[in-house]
């Protein structure tokens, strides 16, 4: 069975970025310490200047929760995230193209 990986997509308007983005170095420093843990981008909007995402791309949706509920996260990730604006956060893998491969996942959340 191949892993599937899970994604965080953190959206923020930022008016002053020289503290958020030292704020966000701290955050990457505690993530990628985290088991599951695989990349980190961030995103600028060309169309919104103010407009930044942060996405991470995880093992599976228990890594990311782990390391989210450590207590470490907690005094780290967590102020941080006090400022995000509120939409869908976390996203599962349904289906990966690259210029020679397809790969459908099968959905881990069950409906309801």
């Amino acid at each position: 069975m191949v892993d599937q990986p899970f994604r965080s997509q953190w959206s923020f308007a930022v008016s002053d970025y020289a503290p958020w983005r030292a704020q966000l170095e701290d955050v990457q420093a505690v993530l990628q310490q985290s088991a599951g843990f695989i990349d980190l981008q961030l995103l600028h909007s060309p169309d919104q200047v103010d407009r930044y995402l942060v996405q991470s791309t995880w093992k599976d949706v228990g890594s990311y929760r782990r390391a989210t509920s450590a207590t470490v996260a907690k005094m780290v990730v967590w102020p941080f995230l006090a400022n995000m604006i509120d939409l869908p956060s976390i996203f599962e893998t349904l289906l990966e193209v690259t210029a020679d491969t397809v790969v459908e996942y099968p959905s881990s959340v069950s409906e309801v």
